[in-house]
């Protein structure tokens, strides 16, 4: 009669046998990987090899000669390839616009009055009224009442060469004060005078007359002076001597 146990058992020890070789297998090579591989090595190897197994490299040959390019030909060769642009069609007439809005209707003067301030005033056609100001001017106001002359006196200012007009009325002075004129002696110039117009002043022995205020210097060329008198030549004293040689001898008795 057929055991399956015994039959399984049997199996099991058939198959445990025929693969103990490829575990031990297994285990050997798991003990491989786990050691470090230095790959750099083999990688140096492998390519000392292959450079040996190369033929030796031949020279090379020379290089053709350029062809020299010239920039002005190959623009001219690009620009008489381009095509020459055409004109352009004229453009169509626009539209023509809408009707533009009536303008407003014109003012016109409807009337004018000028009224009791001398105004004068328009009436427009839309019934506006316009003040364009006085037209018709008002009476002057009256003249102050004249005063009768009571004195009248003339004097000379000698600190500014004046004449001074003086004339009294109703208690009341009115002074008017004009140039005097002529020439007047104004002393020695020093630096720092200011003459002014008329005035004779003696500078370097010679007499200037101002011809307007100035502070300048007298002088001949300056346009503000004129010279009246210039200054005499210094006298000089003049020694004449006689050489009459040897006095004549003295003749004694006859």
């Amino acid at each position: 009669m057929f055991d399956p146990e015994a039959f399984g058992a049997a199996m099991a020890d058939l198959i445990e046998e025929a693969v103990a070789p490829l575990q031990k297998r297994i285990s050997e090579l798991e003990a491989q990987i786990a050691k470090p591989v230095d790959v750099s090595a083999q990688v140096e190897r492998a390519v000392a090899l292959a450079v040996a197994s190369l033929p030796p490299p031949r020279d090379g040959r020379d290089g053709l000669d350029a062809t020299p390019v010239v920039v002005d030909d190959v623009v001219a060769e690009v620009l008489r390839q381009m095509p020459v642009p055409a004109n352009g069609t004229d453009g169509r007439d626009g539209i023509d616009g809408a009707d533009g809005v009536n303008g407003a209707d014109g003012l016109g003067l409807a009337g004018a009055m000028i009224d009791r301030t001398g105004a004068l005033l328009i009436t427009l056609t839309n019934g506006d009224v316009k003040n364009l100001g006085p037209v018709v001017g008002k009476d002057g106001v009256d003249g102050k009442d004249g005063l009768s002359l009571d004195g009248f006196e003339l004097e000379y200012v000698p600190e500014t060469h004046e004449i001074a007009l003086k004339a009294t009325a109703a208690g009341r002075v009115k002074e008017l004060r004009y140039p005097a004129g002529g020439i007047r002696p104004a002393g020695y110039w020093r630096e720092g005078t200011k003459a002014k117009a008329g005035e004779a002043w003696v500078h370097d022995g010679s007499t200037f007359y101002a011809k307007t205020d100035t502070a300048a210097k007298p002088e001949s060329k300056s346009d503000d002076w004129i010279i009246g008198a210039r200054r005499g030549r210094d006298g000089e004293t003049t020694f004449k001597t006689v050489n009459a040689g040897p006095a004549p001898a003295i003749k004694l008795g006859s």
